[in-house]
């Protein structure tokens, strides 16, 4: 079911730009060090690790091209979903004159979210081995982007 919300313009925060900025330059990164280690790698690599950090399941070094894949699919959806916050579900009543500020900030909240993701992705494939993750990366994994949320449906209370 679709909402009701107003579609109003909002103004972009100027940190949108450069928290976007930064996803690129992390996917890109992650990619041009994959080329790099690539030669490096053991023809089998894990693929999968366990609440532990122990690698439970393995595949070709092949697979290891995954990450930044799902991570640019990742931006590329979250970067656009981020352009239309009158299509998201709110803790708040939107109303014609608040819409304006809570598209604002559901803009940014989108555009740090869609950061985290690309971060952790970012990371995972930084540590291709599986040599220095651990359970504090599952903590992370789960943590950082649910305090988002949290964060920003505070925020959003304060602004109705």
């Amino acid at each position: 079911m679709l909402n009701n919300h107003p579609r109003v313009p909002f103004i972009v925060n100027k940190w949108v730009h450069f928290l976007n900025g930064i996803s690129i330059i992390c996917i890109i990164g992650s990619i041009i060090y994959l080329f790099f280690a690539y030669q490096y790698l053991p023809e089998t690599i894990p693929i999968h690790f366990n609440a532990q950090g122990d690698a439970d399941n393995w595949g070709s070094k092949n697979t290891i091209f995954i990450m930044p894949g799902i991570a640019i699919i990742l931006f590329v959806g979250l970067f656009f979903l981020s352009k239309v916050p009158h299509v998201y579900n709110y803790t708040v009543e939107i109303t014609e004159e608040n819409a304006s500020q809570i598209y604002r900030e559901a803009n940014l909240f989108m555009s740090i979210f869609n950061l985290e993701m690309v971060l952790i992705f970012t990371i995972a494939v930084v540590d291709i081995m599986g040599e220095t993750l651990g359970v504090w990366f599952v903590g992370v994994v789960f943590g950082v982007p649910l305090v988002t949320v949290v964060l920003f449906a505070i925020r959003l209370t304060r602004l109705k």
